[in-house]
């Protein structure tokens, strides 16, 4: 903004002219000393009194620093609050959704989305459909719009074109509220907030019995980290979960999966952070959770997704193909290819 960068100026030439003033006086009073002029316990006297003299001024510069401070952040709010809303609940009444022990299809219907500030879509006419109670897997190449989908589902945003059905109804309307109880997502980067343990596992179910609780904790292999807090569930775990590993926060996500039991799950790189000895309790605990729910798997290492119903390949936001993992290696295409990359790594590893 022309105004900060004017206090900006300003500031420097006030430090500038504070300190050459300073030293013009120290160089003068040298100067008179050596000629008789000024006794020389005079000097640092007058060269205190001098610098005194600037106090006021520079005060007056940060009063104006802290004004322009104070002026942005207003504008930063304003901005904020300003900004439209662009998610909105729907304007139907609310929708008799799924129950928890019920599942629900799932369906994208030539779908089309390109983020704000971008001209290239994320996604482009993207089309299929997740059976109830089945499991689809989304994998291809990093960017293709696997997690964009996951965003879509979610509300997060909307789509440009087409539409996003869950039980037969549009995604738009749904009350945000209603659409979300009925969805759980595990994400590759879990969001942790400055409480204790069991305050964030509780988040998904905040009236969740102390049973339901324990044997959330249970299933997502967190057993072992609770035993070893010093106050277990009660122990904080800091701002975003700084005391807890990457590989504890994703469990926490994965207890808080468990423990919402909502008819519509989302994994999205659910075990990235895992070792290979929790990775496979928790896969073993995940599959029984997708069992009898509809499950969307977003996965880049391609052996979690083997036995997926469906397996949907995209890449650069469009869907290139469709089928079971075995029909999808005969046809040798992208997803062919994929396995045989990440076969390689790991031998060559």
């Amino acid at each position: 903004m022309p105004f900060l960068a004017d206090l900006a100026r300003q500031t420097a030439l006030l430090d500038v002219a504070t300190g050459l003033g300073g030293l013009a006086v120290t160089g003068v009073g040298a100067w008179l000393v050596a000629s008789g002029r000024l006794e020389s316990a005079m000097l640092p006297l007058l060269t205190l009194l001098a610098m005194s003299a600037f106090v006021p001024v520079w005060e007056i510069a940060q009063v104006g620093r802290q004004l322009a401070d104070t002026l942005a952040a207003t504008r930063r709010v304003h901005a904020v609050h300003a900004e439209p809303v662009r998610i909105a609940d729907g304007p139907t009444a609310a929708i008799p959704g799924p129950r928890r022990d019920d599942a629900a299809a799932i369906a994208l219907h030539d779908v089309t989305f390109t983020y704000p500030g971008r001209r290239r879509p994320a996604l482009s006419s993207v089309s299929f459909t997740v059976p109830a109670g089945a499991t689809v897997a989304l994998v291809g190449p990093s960017g293709a719009g696997k997690t964009t989908i996951a965003s879509l589902l979610l509300r997060f945003w909307d789509p440009e074109r087409g539409a996003i059905t869950l039980a037969s109804h549009d995604l738009r309307a749904w009350a945000l509220e209603d659409l979300r109880r009925h969805i759980a997502l595990v994400a590759q980067d879990t969001h942790l907030f400055n409480d204790t343990l069991g305050g964030n596992i509780r988040i998904a179910r905040p009236d969740a019995a102390p049973a339901d609780l324990a044997a959330a904790i249970e299933r997502a292999a967190l057993g072992p980290l609770v035993a070893g807090l010093p106050e277990g569930l009660d122990t904080r775990v800091g701002e975003r979960g700084v005391q807890l590993s990457g590989g504890q926060r994703q469990r926490v996500a994965i207890a808080r999966a468990f423990l919402r039991d909502a008819p519509v799950l989302i994994l999205d790189e659910a075990t990235s952070h895992l070792d290979a000895v929790n990775e496979q309790v928790v896969q073993e605990a995940l599959v029984s959770l997708a069992r009898t729910r509809t499950t969307v798997v977003i996965a880049h290492r391609l052996s979690t997704v083997r036995a997926a119903d469906q397996i949907v390949v995209l890449d650069e936001g469009r869907v290139i193909e469709q089928g079971r993992h075995e029909d999808l290696l005969r046809r040798r295409g992208l997803y062919a290819r994929l396995v045989s990359r990440q076969v390689a790594a790991a031998v060559a590893s």
